[in-house]
C-alpha cells in the first residue's frame, strides 16, 4: 500500500515527554472522519503541526495546551486535528504558518482563516475566542475570502515554470557569496542553518572552476559548525542550527535529514575527523542494529547537552524517535556511499548497503513505489531520494538490480508524478483530497533531487533517446521561475542544473581508478565492470583505457576539454 493515504490513529500522537495535559483535548487525526464532524457540527477546525523532536511544541503541549481554558475552549468550539509534520510533509508544505508548531484556523472544508506559530495561553485563548466568534457570525465574507484564496493558487505549478537559463547557477552562486559570513562561516546572521546544499554547491564549483576561494569558504563553515556548540562534543552528532551567529548557541534536536548534507559535505571538503564522528553517532545511537535502518530523530534537551561525558552517563539520553523515514534514509545512504568510496571507508559502504537492502525490502513495491513511513506513502521525496540511492548503489558495485530497480522507480516517478502537460513532479501522488491537498505543488527540491537521479541514470543507461535526460531538464524547467526568488536556497537546483553539461562516465572494475574519477570531477558517474583498466568518456568523446589514478584524471581533464570545444 506504499500509495495509500493513511493518517496515523490517536496512539501515534507524540506529546511532549515532560508532564503536561495535551492529550486531554482529543485530538483527531487528518482524516476524513475529522473534516465530516467538522461539517456536520459547524464548527472550524484547529490543526496543530507539531514534531516529535520540536522545543516549542513541547512547551506549547506543557503550557497553552496544558491550561483548563484553552483546553475547554478547544473542546467546546473547535474539531482539533493534530498532524506531524514528519510523518505528513504533504500536509506541511501546504499549511505551515511559519515554523513549528503552526496553529492554524482552518474552515470545515480545510481553507486557513488565520495562524500562528507557538501561542502561550493567553493569546491562545484570545485567539480561539476571535475565531470561532468570526466564523459563527461571517459566512458570507468568509465564503468570499475562501473562493479568493483558491483563485490565487490556482495555477501555481504553471507559474513556478521557467526557460534553463545557465545563468542561474552563476546567480545562485553570487546569493551564496554574498550572504557569506566571513567571520563564522555559513550564511547570513542569526538563526542560521547549516545550509548543505550551498556549501556543497561551493565546494563542486570550486573543483569545476579550479576556485579555491569558494573551497575555503565551504571549508571555514564546515570547521566553525564542528568546532563550536552546533556539534555534540561529547557525543558526536551535529544540532539543527545555531541561534547565535557563531555557532554557539545551538537549538539541541538532531535530525537524521540535516545529517545526510552534513556527511556529504564532510566528504567533499575532505574532514575526515568530522566525518568519522558524525557517522559514528549517527551509527551508535540512531541505527538500528537489528534492521541496519536509521530513527528519524534525537531530541533536544538542553539540561542534558550541556553535561560533561561524566554527567551524562548518569542521565537518561533524550528521547529518539525510531521511526523509519525513507527519504531520509535513502539519502544516507547516497552520503555514506560517496564517503565510503572518497575516503576508502568500508564499513559506511556496509552499512548504506544493509539500510538500502532493508529500506527497499520493507518498503518499495514495483506499482507502489516507496512508502514514506509505516502506512503512509504517496510522497515524492521517498521516490526522488530513492531512486538516487539505487543509482548511486549501482554505481557503487552493489549489484545489477538496482539499476534495475532505479529503472523501475524512475517509470513509477513518471506514472504517479508527473504533470504530463507541464512537465516536473508533484509532491503528493494523490489518494487524500483532503482541504489544500488537492492543490498541486511542485517543490523546488524534490524535483532537483530527481533531476541529479534521473541524469546520472540517464548516462547509465546510454538511451540514445535520452528519455531520462529528457525528464531531468523537463523537472528543472518546471521550478526554473523560482530560483531567482529563493536565492542561496535555490543551491539544490543550482546543483541540478549544472549536471546538464556532456556527462563525464568512468567504467572501471576498479575501486582505486574509481576513487579517482571522483575525486577527480564531483559529477563523475561510475559504470561498473569487470575490466581493472578505466575508459574515460565525456559526452560522445571516449578516450582510450588507462590503468592509473594519475591517467584517469588527466584522461578526464582532455576529455572535459575537448567536449567543451566541440
Amino acid at each position: 500500500m506504499a500509495d495509500a493515504e493513511r493518517a496515523p490513529d490517536a496512539s501515534e500522537f507524540h506529546f511532549s515527554p515532560r508532564p503536561n495535559r495535551a492529550a486531554e483535548i482529543g485530538w483527531r487525526p487528518w482524516s476524513e472522519a475529522a473534516f465530516e464532524e467538522a461539517r456536520r457540527t459547524d464548527r472550524p477546525i484547529l490543526l496543530s503541526i507539531s514534531a516529535v523532536w520540536c522545543h516549542w511544541c513541547h512547551v506549547m503541549d506543557e503550557t497553552t495546551y496544558s491550561h483548563p481554558g484553552v483546553i475547554d475552549l478547544i473542546k467546546n468550539e473547535y474539531v482539533p486535528i493534530r498532524v506531524d509534520n514528519d510523518v505528513r510533509p504533504d500536509i506541511n508544505q501546504r499549511y505551515n504558518m511559519g515554523g513549528w508548531p503552526t496553529t492554524a484556523f482552518l474552515t470545515s472544508s480545510g481553507d486557513i482563516l488565520t495562524g500562528a506559530t507557538y501561542l502561550p495561553p493567553e493569546q491562545m485563548a484570545g485567539a480561539l475566542r476571535r475565531v470561532a466568534s468570526y466564523y459563527r457570525t461571517n459566512r458570507p465574507e468568509i465564503a468570499s475570502k475562501v473562493l479568493e484564496g483558491r483563485k490565487r493558487s490556482g495555477g501555481i505549478a504553471a507559474r513556478s515554470a521557467g526557460e534553463l537559463d545557465p545563468s542561474l547557477v552563476e546567480a545562485i552562486l553570487n546569493a551564496v557569496r554574498s550572504s557569506y559570513d566571513t567571520a563564522y562561516g555559513g550564511f547570513g546572521t542569526a538563526p542560521k542553518f547549516p545550509q548543505t546544499d550551498a556549501i556543497l554547491l561551493l565546494l563542486e564549483q570550486a573543483q569545476i572552476r579550479g576556485d579555491q576561494e569558494l573551497r575555503k569558504m565551504a571549508v571555514h563553515t564546515l570547521e566553525q559548525m564542528a568546532g563550536g556548540g552546533m556539534y555534540d562534543h561529547v557525543e558526536g552528532g551535529f544540532f539543527r542550527y545555531s541561534t547565535t551567529q557563531d555557532w554557539s548557541v545551538p537549538h539541541y534536536e538532531k535530525m537524521l535529514e540535516d545529517h545526510a548534507g552534513l556527511v556529504s559535505a564532510l566528504s567533499l571538503a575532505g574532514l575526515t575527523g568530522a566525518l568519522e564522528t558524525a557517522t559514528g553517532y549517527l551509527d551508535r545511537v540512531l541505527r538500528n542494529n537489528d534492521t541496519g535502518l536509521y530513527a528519524g530523530s534525537q531530541d533536544a534537551d538542553e539540561r542534558y547537552y550541556e553535561l560533561d561525558a561524566g554527567g551524562r552517563a548518569a542521565e537518561q539520553a533524550p528521547y529518539v524517535d525510531r521511526r523509519v523515514y525513507s527519504a531520509w534514509n535513502a539519502a544516507l545512504a547516497v552520503a555514506y556511499l560517496d564517503a565510503a568510496r572518497r575516503h576508502a571507508l568500508p564499513d559506511l559502504r556496509a552499512n548504506a548497503a544493509l539500510a538500502l537492502e532493508r529500506l527497499f525490502a520493507d518498503r518499495y513495491a514495483r506499482a507502489g513505489g516507496l512508502s514514506h513511513a509505516d502506512g503512509v506513502g504517496g510522497q515524492l521525496g521517498d521516490q526522488a531520494w530513492g531512486l538516487l540511492a539505487a543509482v548511486r548503489a549501482y554505481q557503487s558495485g552493489l549489484g545489477d538490480r538496482w539499476l534495475a530497480i532505479a529503472t523501475e522507480l524512475a517509470g513509477h516517478l513518471e506514472d504517479r508524478y508527473a504533470d504530463k502537460q507541464l512537465g516536473g513532479y508533484f509532491d503528493r501522488s494523490g489518494g487524500d483530497e483532503l482541504g489544500r491537498l488537492v492543490d498541486p505543488v511542485k517543490p523546488l527540491g524534490e524535483n532537483s533531487v530527481a533531476a541529479v537521479a534521473l541524469i546520472e541514470l540517464d548516462a547509465l543507461l546510454g538511451d540514445p533517446e535520452q528519455v531520462h535526460l529528457g525528464r531531468a531538464r523537463r523537472a528543472l524547467e518546471s521550478v526554473a521561475s523560482l530560483p531567482r526568488q529563493y536565492g542561496l536556497m535555490a543551491a539544490v537546483f543550482a546543483r541540478a542544473l549544472d549536471r546538464l553539461r556532456p556527462p563525464v562516465k568512468v567504467t572501471t572494475g576498479s575501486e582505486e581508478l574509481a576513487r579517482a574519477a571522483m575525486l577527480a570531477h564531483p559529477y563523475a558517474v561510475i559504470e561498473p565492470s569487470s575490466e581493472d583498466r578505466a575508459v574515460v568518456c565525456v559526452g560522445t568523446i571516449c578516450l582510450t583505457p588507462v590503468s592509473s589514478p594519475a591517467a584517469v584524471a588527466e584522461s578526464i581533464h582532455e576529455a572535459t576539454a575537448q567536449a567543451t570545444s566541440a
